[in-house]
């Protein structure tokens, strides 16, 4: 599928994922808002309410959250996440829940 989709687009490198100009033409990457439009619609038809809005925020919030749970150093979430800044950092991991340490 990822070959015919190459194939399609005419591209063999970059991005699978990619925003449509109004002229149809390609762009290089998936634009942030048409991301998050998809991720609602999703989210829409799964009729999955109870969970507060999905945005590509949500993925990088929950990406970062579950290599905290992995016990990934904090300097590498920060690599990972591309933040300079631990403030910055700390605030996307706020409302990790910690309750799982008590176990072990």
């Amino acid at each position: 599928m990822i070959n015919h989709w190459q194939d399609r687009i005419k591209q063999t490198d970059g991005y699978i994922l990619r925003s449509f100009k109004r002229d149809l033409s390609v762009r290089k990457s998936l634009d942030p808002a048409a991301l998050n439009k998809i991720l609602k619609l999703l989210q829409r038809k799964a009729k999955m309410k109870d969970i507060g809005e999905l945005s590509g925020h949500s993925f990088r919030v929950g990406a970062a959250v579950d290599l905290l749970d992995r016990g990934v150093p904090f300097e590498r979430i920060m690599l990972r996440g591309g933040w300079k800044s631990e403030k910055t950092a700390l605030r996307y991991l706020r409302n990790w829940d910690d309750s799982d340490w008590l176990l072990i």
